[in-house]
């Protein structure tokens, strides 16, 4: 995985949340267990994934609790970017 592109994605993930919620957020945070994000926001935040780095998750790949953390979804959109 090429870390300054996996840096970008987590900087990307954090600014999101940040924009949603006036909570400290890191890479270790985890968005769901945290209460960082509504479900409606969860879904916002993927899709700006998706359109930001041309990728698209199939909803089974959603249901991975690692995704609940930043690192988790971060390496989940390096993975598909081949990263």
């Amino acid at each position: 995985m090429n870390n300054e592109y996996f840096s970008h994605v987590v900087e990307v993930i954090v600014e999101y949340i940040q924009q949603h919620n006036n909570d400290s957020v890191n890479e270790t945070s985890n968005f769901v267990t945290q209460g960082l994000l509504d479900s409606f926001a969860i879904l916002s935040l993927i899709m700006t994934l998706e359109s930001e780095f041309k990728i698209k998750f199939k909803p089974i790949e959603l249901a991975n609790l690692e995704l609940q953390q930043v690192k988790g979804l971060a390496q989940a959109v390096c993975d598909k970017l081949a990263f």
